[in-house]
């Protein structure tokens, strides 16, 4: 069962992942260049996967008046699904182009192994251990073979894998390995599978087979998922496997399991370090002999390669020639994940950095037993404080820096300290100007994205603010649409930090934060530690204490209103006062005028004038004093 594998030029390498989804990469540029998505992924997802070769004949328009026929040979990927379907991947169109279905398969077996060959097409193993043989170009099996595995145990009566051994004798027989239990070699001719030779060897239901071929001779290596070894054969079909006819066995033979007469030791085991996930091999021939090339990437990140010449059988086990590993500068592993050999003898490996696949080609340096690899961020911590506070660019440096633009972008060269500089400076930030009133935004979202990427590299916190400070949705979302996936990490970071400061800033951080999950979300899935975890903390632990805050804000408004209303019921003035206190003078003047006041009524009443006068005297006296 193999989940992943490299093309044969190695050029592109794809790889399942667990929610079935297919990817592939480009190994020269180290991009993701595409990824399927099939239909029914997460009810019948995909378990295995086989480069081939498909021929695509391409007819002339109709109008034409000859009709050629031009075969053109294009890489597809062969998908074998749990529902027994086989999707037939074609990577150039980017789709599927055609869906192989067995019809005689009613219970829907899963495709657990497919191998191709150039001669012999197309092979698949299903889980009720029946092999088919399809013909590509009408989409329909050729033949159906039934491998009688006999095991008293049912938990590994099941087929891992299979792989087809090229033969050049005469005859049209095909021969495979088929690992299930045991490791046996089987003929297929005639709709009939023929056990031919037994090699003996335990297998475990993961299986990984390769093969190696110089001249006549062919070579398979067996390892398993479960195991730390690596089992080498000879599995070269000779005149007397290829002979159909056997002698037929007695009654006791008959009643003996169902086992072939010939016994095979494997001619050398290899030890790992630890369980394998994908092997490859190859042989060359040299002067001295047959040197065998095997490598091999492990569960625990690292790469094993061998070296042997292939002088006899050796019963004792060999370990690698040398063990390849890569770090960061601060001894962070970075775990390999898988391996090719090229044609060149040199070792293609793929390794992640965080959510960044790097692919790179290496020569092994057989002259030590472990070979490092300082990848990553290679910058010292202690010597980036002694940078110039001006420019953030080292001066000790001797020898020219090539710098890549992000993308595969146009190469520039930055001269040694009082050589002839191309740009200035003032020139190079009058290019990062931001000015946001011109009328073309894509400049401006350009050199946002470049501000923001120098910042997140340089660790300088005023050139990051500059850019998180803004407060536009939209050139939030343009900005870290543009920004790489290495840079992704560092942004998430620097919004983790603004969210645990005041709320002007963290309403920024959750404004920048929503940007980058919606213009990289299938990234941040892809992620196998999420960079989300801190910034997750940060707001959980804001929004916390967030009902306890408001409860707060409550009482204390309550409370400032009670107080307000009280200052105003005392500062406001009486409607109606009553002054109880009282002179004698007072009560002397009211008492004189309530007796002057009766004869003026007496005298109005009965009309005499004397009397009328003499008050009125009394009366302007009274005023005059």
């Amino acid at each position: 069962m193999a989940d992943a594998a490299f093309s044969r030029d190695g050029k592109y390498y794809s790889a399942l992942t667990h929610d079935g989804r297919l990817r592939i990469w480009d190994t020269e540029t180290n991009v993701l260049k595409q990824e399927y998505t099939p239909d029914l992924h997460l009810t019948a997802p995909p378990l295995c996967l086989q480069w081939i070769s498909v021929t695509q004949s391409v007819s002339p328009q109709k109008g034409g008046r000859r009709k050629s026929v031009s075969e053109n040979e294009t890489q597809a990927i062969a998908l074998g699904t749990t529902s027994g379907k086989i999707l037939l991947y074609s990577v150039a169109q980017g789709k599927v182009e055609s869906v192989l279905v067995d019809q005689k398969n009613h219970i829907n077996n899963k495709v657990k192994s497919l191998d191709w060959h150039r001669k012999y097409g197309l092979l698949s193993c299903t889980g009720d251990n029946s092999v088919q043989e399809w013909d590509l170009e009408t989409a329909k099996v050729r033949h159906r073979y039934k491998i009688n595995v006999d095991n008293k145990s049912k938990q590994t009566n099941g087929v891992s894998a299979i792989k087809i051994i090229p033969h050049s004798e005469q005859t049209s027989a095909k021969y495979i390995v088929a690992a299930s239990w045991q490791l046996r070699i089987w003929r297929l001719q005639d709709n009939q599978a023929t056990l031919v030779k037994n090699l003996g060897h335990n297998a475990s239901p993961k299986a990984l087979l390769s093969l190696a071929i110089s001249g006549k001779t062919c070579w398979l290596i067996e390892g398993s998922q479960n195991e730390r070894l690596l089992s080498f054969w000879d599995v070269t079909i000779m005149d007397d496997l290829t002979n159909g006819d056997e002698p037929t066995p007695n009654k006791r033979q008959r009643k003996k399991s169902t086992s072939a007469p010939i016994v095979a030791t494997p001619t050398y085991n290899f030890v790992l370090e630890d369980a394998p996930k994908i092997i490859d091999v190859n042989v060359q021939t040299e002067e001295g002999g047959t040197k065998l090339q095997l490598a091999a990437a492990t569960r625990s990140g690292v790469v094993h390669y061998y070296g042997h010449m292939l002088n006899g059988a050796s019963t004792k086990p060999i370990k690698p020639s040398v063990t390849v590993q890569v770090t960061t500068a601060d001894a962070t592993p970075l775990p390999l994940q898988c391996c090719c050999l090229t044609t060149t003898g040199d070792l293609l490996l793929g390794y992640t950095n965080s959510i960044i696949w790097t692919f790179e080609r290496l020569t092994p340096d057989l002259s030590t037993k472990t070979q490092v690899l300082i990848r990553g961020d290679t910058k010292d911590r202690k010597k980036q404080k002694q940078t110039n506070e001006v420019n953030k660019v080292r001066s000790d440096s001797k020898n020219d820096v090539t710098y890549v633009e992000p993308m595969g972008g146009v190469t520039r060269k930055r001269t040694t300290p009082g050589g002839q500089v191309e740009v200035s400076m003032e020139a190079r930030l009058a290019n990062l100007s931001l000015d946001v009133k011109s009328p073309g935004k894509s400049a401006v979202n350009q050199n946002l994205t470049k501000l923001l990427m120098q910042g997140l590299h340089s660790n300088d916190k005023n050139m990051i603010l500059s850019v998180l400070q803004r407060e536009e949705a939209g050139a939030a979302l343009r900005t870290t649409a543009r920004l790489p996936a290495d840079c992704l990490p560092l942004l998430l970071d620097q919004l983790a930090g603004m969210a645990a400061r005041r709320t002007s800033q963290c309403s920024l951080a959750c404004m920048w934060a929503s940007a980058a999950l919606r213009a990289h979300s299938a990234l941040l899935l892809a992620a196998a530690p999420p960079p989300l975890a801190q910034l997750l903390a940060v707001l959980t632990h804001r929004r916390s204490h967030l009902c306890q805050l408001l409860n707060l804000k409550g009482r204390l408004e309550l409370a400032t209103a009670q107080r307000s209303a009280d200052q105003e019921d005392i500062d406001q003035e009486p409607v109606l006062q009553y002054d109880d206190s009282s002179s004698g003078e007072e009560m002397e003047t009211e008492n004189y005028q309530s007796d002057d006041s009766l004869p003026s009524w007496e005298a109005g009443e009965g009309g005499e004038g004397g009397e009328g006068e003499a008050g009125g005297g009394d009366s302007d006296s009274i005023e005059s004093d």
